[in-house]
């Protein structure tokens, strides 16, 4: 799988850093940051971009399995991208990094919670516009529901391998997956590790979380209430509202993400 790493700051000569950035660099740098992007998307967004660009650290944003057309045959399960994301972790480890932050928008701001929960050792989580709704699809969709109950039998069966086609969305546009049994089940399943509303009551109170949500986003109505609340036991954590929609909110908070990643306590 191919990965693209933008490293900024830790390196560039302290004249071209600001006083902020200096003082991130020496109180701070230690810090490594993951950011997964949207479900159809790509790495390269500008709002991606620009949040690489100002943070001065280590910050690497991959292309993932779920990059562009690669969601419609997605083969790997969530618990596969943890896994995924450990070798990035282990990555800016090898380079100095000591503490993690994991972050992501859309779907990648919902795998980003899921890793936290699943391996509790990150420093911080940033969900941008966070999205893919499990209980929103099963419910909307008649044949989710029966879809994913032959999933959840083959997989218990023991063929989760098994080829297997079944529905899903994307901002309102009904997609089919081409993937896995396994695959499948593991993020569509209302009570999945790719559920957020099962996934954020789960997150350690060690770790702050920031979520960021547009007030135009489709999301904008539950985002805090299921999502944030239940999530957010760290004092550190906040909540941010912006004035954007759904794939422009990283542009739109690129600043305040920055100054709140640079703040975390040590």
């Amino acid at each position: 799988m191919k990965r693209r790493n933008f490293l900024a700051g830790a390196s560039a000569a302290t004249a071209f850093l600001s006083q902020a950035d200096l003082a991130y660099a020496q109180a701070g740098g230690t810090l490594g940051v993951v950011l997964l992007h949207g479900k159809q998307s790509r790495p390269g967004t500008p709002g991606f971009n620009d949040i690489s660009s100002k943070l001065s650290g280590k910050v690497l944003v991959p292309a993932t399995p779920w990059e562009e057309q690669g969601w419609e045959r997605i083969s790997v399960t969530v618990e596969q991208v943890h896994a995924m994301i450990d070798g990035y972790v282990a990555q800016l480890r090898g380079q100095g990094a000591q503490r993690i932050v994991v972050g992501g928008q859309s779907l990648g701001a919902n795998v980003a919670l899921s890793y936290a929960v699943a391996r509790q050792n990150v420093a911080a989580v940033v969900m941008l516009a966070p999205g893919h709704n499990p209980i929103y699809v099963s419910r909307t969709y008649p044949d989710v529901r029966e879809s994913l109950d032959k999933a959840g039998a083959l997989v218990n069966a023991g063929q989760g391998a098994q080829p297997f086609r079944g529905t899903d969305d994307n901002q309102g546009s009904k997609l089919t997956l081409n993937t896995t049994a396994a695959a499948y089940l593991s993020w569509i399943s209302p009570r999945g590790p790719a559920s957020m509303t099962a996934q954020a009551p789960l997150l350690p109170a060690s770790i702050p979380l920031l979520l960021v949500i547009g007030k135009q986003d489709p999301a904008f109505g539950m985002a805090e209430g299921s999502i944030y609340k239940p999530a957010a036991k760290n004092p550190y954590s906040k909540y941010i509202v912006v004035d954007a929609g759904h794939r422009d909110t990283d542009f739109a908070a690129s600043a305040q993400v920055v100054s709140w990643v640079r703040g975390l306590p040590a």
